[in-house]
């Protein structure tokens, strides 16, 4: 019981973080100078971030399709 409890906890500052890095790598992709393949390397990281940030939106009742 105590750890259903931890886990929203967990996951919501897990998700935090999640978001702060997409928006790092949001702001780094607008600013530009780098050469492609780190460019590429962004836009991957980026969508990953965003698949992970959807997973736990979902978990934690967040996401739009109730």
């Amino acid at each position: 019981m105590i750890m259903l409890n931890a886990m929203p906890l967990f996951e919501s500052s897990e998700l935090a973080s999640v978001k702060a890095q997409c928006e790092e790598l949001s702001r780094k992709l607008q600013r530009g100078g780098v050469d492609a393949q780190t460019r590429i390397r962004r836009e991957q990281r980026l969508r990953q971030l965003r698949a992970e940030q959807m997973r736990l939106e979902i978990q934690l009742g967040l996401g739009g399709s109730k």
